[in-house]
Parts: structure tokens; sequence; C-alpha cells
């Protein structure tokens, strides 16, 4: 038996006895064992092509599948006459290569062999890349689920671009790779943009294959997907192998496997301490720089954000020394975040959603420097999100409303159609209906090119508004809140109070007491996502509201602090009657979260991306209901009180 077939034997025996000890199948998978109907599903001849290696996972027949496990490693004796044919073809593939294709099945993206099994395992133990094959693709019946939905967008994918290495396991991502600035300029694919996203794939897989070689790691298609989110398309498109390695290298941590779960933290409670060992290297002070896209005086997000960072300065005294940076560009993002860094700041606050994207780079580039931003997604180890459970407070205003409506129409401006809004109008409207059976809640968006601030309602009966949530301290005008118009004049309600002091000082003390570390698992992505219990957010009241009426309001605001009720519980029905939730259920939060649908007494829709005003466009492309970050309900796992 030769050095070649005893390694790779030997490696293969580790594989075989490790699946023996974890009671699963020890050998080569299958299809046809894992495809009963195999036989009559349709096929479609693409014929001789170069496959990848890493996606030829398996045989077509039973045949010699004993002879290999996971990865066609082989496990045969070494006395054997398959070990002596195996070491003959290692010696002829090493002089001359492989001298004729494979014969192979290609099912859901990935590829099994029908004849040329110890071709494949020695250009395996060659740690070759690729092989080639003779290929017909097994098209499999057309169902919901996600993964051929999937398949089927990467069939079409493949058809217009005969780029077949490119596999993504997701829906959606193919369109996703296609609105990547610089990657099509037109509906269909030029041979030069082919040629340019197949060399620039490559050289990602290549290095991506060495990079992480023995750490398991996520599908290549969807890690070249993030890959591309983190850099864009435009600033990789034509780097070489050596930067492209770099940058892989960069990110090699966020490619890790891990339980496949964003871990929503869903209240402002604290990790328990950690031993008095660890809490000797925690820091004795912190020095935390808060990043604005916008003026603070300018922007009402930004002003009751930086009240939140000076509450944090002055309860915490001299532990937390913070600063300001307006940074309007992603250009400029990098550079002051080095300045920062240089002098010495080690907690970066992005206090805007459309900053995420920016944060991503300097991110991976500093995983010694904790990076939060104010956003619901983020898919990166090193970057934690924050936000409020918006949906809550506005359930209370929904109540108000209701309440307010003789007539039962209702108006509600939402600003951008990104994740969180749909929770958010559905729960008004949930609330609305509650205590007005009548109620139609009519919505708008101050984000659409159409939209008309000064009148964005017609209809006369439509007089009850929750339009924004809170006002610049240099804005006067009242439309803000939960107002009725009478005539010309608005007569404000309620509106909603952010408190987000409450989170910068919970944070910023966790990580003085060395708490921050321990509350993020470092193989997960860790999301805050903090509601009424957390004391982040609350609804004030005019003293023009009725008391008695606000009765109910403070009743339901005390069940949503405990958690005793929901918006999102019992029957519920999106705007083409399909059942989203059942009479005997409570939607989970990630089912919340990933809402991207409006119930069934809402009345209007999402505007796309191009009936946008162009300074929106960014954030919808990122964060959209159809966005690059467009989270997946199987991802989630959360922590509850």
């Amino acid at each position: 038996m030769s050095d070649h077939y005893g390694k790779a034997r030997r490696d293969g025996l580790r594989i075989y006895n490790a699946a023996i000890q974890a009671n699963t199948d020890p050998y080569l998978p299958v299809l046809e064992s894992k495809v009963p109907n195999l036989a009559q599903l349709s096929r479609l001849s693409l014929g001789v092509m170069t496959i990848p290696l890493d996606r030829v996972v398996g045989s077509v027949s039973q045949g010699r599948a004993f002879a290999f496990t996971e990865n066609f490693l082989p496990i045969l004796d070494g006395g054997s006459e398959f070990a002596a044919k195996w070491d003959r073809l290692y010696e002829s593939v090493e002089a001359e290569g492989v001298n004729m294709p494979v014969t192979a099945l290609e099912y859901m993206g990935y590829y099994y062999i029908i004849e040329g099994n110890k071709r494949v395992s020695v250009m395996k133990a060659m740690e070759a890349e690729d092989i080639e094959a003779d290929v017909t693709r097994v098209m499999p019946e057309r169902t919901d689920e996600p993964d051929v939905i999937a398949y089927y967008e990467y069939c079409d994918f493949t058809k217009e671009t005969g780029l077949y290495s490119i596999l993504f396991t997701r829906p959606g991502s193919y369109q996703k790779l296609v609105s990547f600035p610089g990657i099509r300029a037109g509906d269909k694919w030029t041979e030069d943009e082919i040629l340019s996203l197949r060399k620039l794939y490559h050289y990602f897989h290549s290095s991506y294959s060495t990079v992480m070689r023995g750490t398991p790691s996520i599908p290549a298609g969807d890690a070249f997907l993030a890959y591309l989110i983190a850099f864009g398309y435009r600033e990789v498109r034509d780097e070489d192998m050596a930067k492209t390695k770099e940058r892989v290298r960069l990110m090699a941590r966020e490619f890790e496997s891990h339980d496949g779960q964003v871990r929503l933290v869903m209240d402002r409670s604290k990790p328990a301490p950690i031993p008095i060992l660890g809490q000797l290297f925690a820091p004795s002070k912190v020095r935390a720089a808060f990043l604005f896209n916008r003026p603070v005086e300018l922007s009402a997000w930004n002003y009751w954000h930086n009240l939140g960072r000076i509450e944090a300065e002055e309860k915490l005294g001299g532990k937390v020394e913070t600063t300001v940076r307006i940074i309007p560009s992603r250009s400029d993002f990098s550079g002051e975040i080095d300045s920062l860094i240089k002098e010495g700041y080690t907690a970066i606050f992005a206090t805007s959603p459309v900053m995420l994207n920016s944060a991503i780079q300097p991110a991976l580039e500093h995983p010694e420097v904790r990076f939060l931003c104010c956003s619901l997604l983020s898919n990166y180890k090193n970057i934690r999100t924050y936000y409020i459970r918006f949906y809550e407070p506005k359930f209370l205003l929904g109540l108000a409303a209701g309440i307010l409506s003789e007539s039962g129409k209702i108006g509600y401006i939402a600003d951008f159609p990104i994740h969180g809004s749909p929770s958010a109008a559905n729960a008004f409207a949930l609330g609305a209906r509650m205590v007005n059976p009548k109620a139609k809640v009519y919505l708008n968006w101050s984000s659409a090119s159409w939209f008309d601030s000064k009148n964005p309602f017609e209809d006369p009966d439509i007089r009850v508004i929750c339009n924004r949530d809170i006002t610049a301290p240099t804005h006067t005008a009242r439309d803000y809140g939960l107002y009725v118009r009478e005539g010309k004049d608005i007569v404000n309600m309620a509106t909603l109070v952010p408190r987000w002091g409450v989170l910068y000082r919970t944070m910023i003390e966790m990580m003085l007491d060395g708490t921050f570390d321990a509350a993020g698992d470092k193989q997960s992505v860790t999301n805050y996502w903090w509601g009424l219990g957390s004391r982040i957010i609350d609804v004030a009241f005019s003293s023009r509201f009725d008391p008695y009426a606000a009765r109910i309001i403070r009743h339901f605001r005390d069940e949503l602090k405990e958690g005793n009720f929901s918006p999102f519980e019992g029957e519920i029905r999106d705007q083409a009657g399909t059942l989203r939730c059942e009479a005997d259920r409570r939607m989970t939060p990630a089912e919340i979260l990933c809402m991207d649908y409006l119930v069934d007494n809402i009345v209007g829709s999402f505007p796309a991306e191009e009936e946008l005003i162009e300074t929106a466009r960014p954030l919808v492309r990122l964060q959209g209901i159809r966005g690059e970050l467009r989270p997946e309900l199987s991802s989630f796992s959360w922590n509850r009180k």
C-alpha cells in the first residue's frame, strides 16, 4: 500500500469511526437512497463541463459506496485489489492528469457520480479544486420549500450566465447578487460581465478553500454573497488573488459554521457576573465614540440618541468618556474609525441603520474594538445591533387612534419600507381594530416620491393620523406622533418617547464589568431588541386624551411590559386573506421581526425602490423588505423573560 492510499485511508477511517460513534451512516451518500423517486424526475443534459470538487458529494447508486466514506475518502483494506487500482490511478493522474471525464447527475446543485468514483477520490486526495464531468441535471419537483425555490433560481441563473459554480442556498440570493452596483448593466448579461464575475468567484473560491480548510464553514456560495455585501462588488472586482485572500482571512471568523442562530436578546437583563479573575481584565474606563450621519440639531433621531449618550455619560461619571463624529458619507467612514481607534476609543456606536454596511469592514479589521449599530439586522459576529421593539408602543397608539376615530378611517405614515416597519404598522392596525372593529388604517410613506407632507391623505374623513415618532428640536411643525386634524389645526394626542440612554448605559456598564463579551457568543450573531419592559421606550399622552379611555391603554402597557400580552396572538390574516397566525398561538419574536406583509385592515402597500426618494434607496436596498440583509426566519433564536 502506497503512502498516498495509506494517508487517504487513515483520514477516511477517522471519519468512519466518528460516524459510527455518532450513530450516523458512515458511508458515501447515495442519491438513489436520498431521492426514492429519482427515476421519475425529469432530466436535462448539460454536457461536459468543469465542476467544483467540493460539490461532488456522493454516488448515484450503492455500487462502490461502501468503499468510501464522506468526501470520497477510501476505507477498504490496503492489500485489496481496490487499493492497488486506486494507487495506479493516483500515479497515472500525477503523470498525465485525468484523461476522461467522470459521469455525474446534478441534483439540487450538488453532484453524484455515476461512473468515476475512484477518479474523484484521487483528485480530492490531491486537493484539486475541480474535475471534468459529463453532467445530467435532475429536476426536483417544484414545492414551496426554501431550498427548492433557491435551486430553481440557480437554474435560471445558470441558464442566463453559464456560471454553474456559484450556488446559493437561500431564496432571493441571486436577485441580491445582480443588484450590486456594477455587476450587470442591462437586462442581458454581456460576455465581459460574465467573465468578470467568473474570475472574481474563482479567486474567492480558491482563497476560501485555502483559508477555511479544516474549519467547519458555511457553503462557499453563501460566503461569497456575504463577502460582496461586506466589501462591495465594484471594490473587489479587479483585485488579484493575494488581495482576495487577504480579505477572506479578514472575514474568516464570519465564515465559520455555527448553530446558524441569530440571538435576539429581548430584554435588558445582564448576564451573570464573570469570575473575579476575569474581572481583573475588565477596563476601568470606556472611551466610546458615537457616530451620526447628520448633525444632531437637524435630526430628531440623532437628537434622541445624543440625549442617550449624554445620559450615559452623566450616570457613569468618570467611568466613561464619549465623543461625537458626524459621518455623512460611507467613503469617510473607515478613515474616521481608524482615527478614533488611534485616539484610544474602544467602543463604537453607529446610531443609524444606514451605517451598518459602512461599519462592516472596519469591524472586521478591528476585532479588538466593540462595534454596535442601531439597526435591526446584522449577519456579522463582529457587529452587534440594537433596536427598539417599536411595534409595542405603536400598538398602544393604535388603541388610542381607534378610540379617537369616529369614522374608523385612520391615517398612518411610515418612513422607510424596511424590516421593522411592517410589524409597527400591523401592531398599530390591530390595536385600532381591538377597540374599533370598523377601523381601517390608510398607509402612506414619507420616503415615497409621491408623498405630500402638507396633505398626506386627501380623504377628509381621515382626521386621526399617526405620523413620525419624534421631532427635531429645531423643528416647529406639530405633525408628529398621534394627532387629530381639526381643519388646518393639529391637536397632538400622544407620542413615543425613546430612552436610548438606558441601552447605552447598560452596554457600557457591561463593558466595564466584563460581561459584555460574555453576553455575546463569539460563534453567533447577537442583536438586542428591547421593548417596553426594558424601559427603553414609552408613550406619553396629552391631557386632552380622555383619562378614562387612557386606563385601557395603561392596562395593555403593563401587560406588554410583563410579557403577558402580545399584539400578535390569536387569528391574524394578511391583506390577501392568508392566515398568518392561528387562533391559539402567539407569534415568535423572529416571526415578528421577519414580517414582510400587511394585515387585512390596512389599506396600502410597500413602495418599490424606484418609487422612493433617492436618499432613501441605499437603506432600503440594504435592509428593505426585499433587501440584501433580508432575514431568514430559521436563523433566529432569542432570549426572553
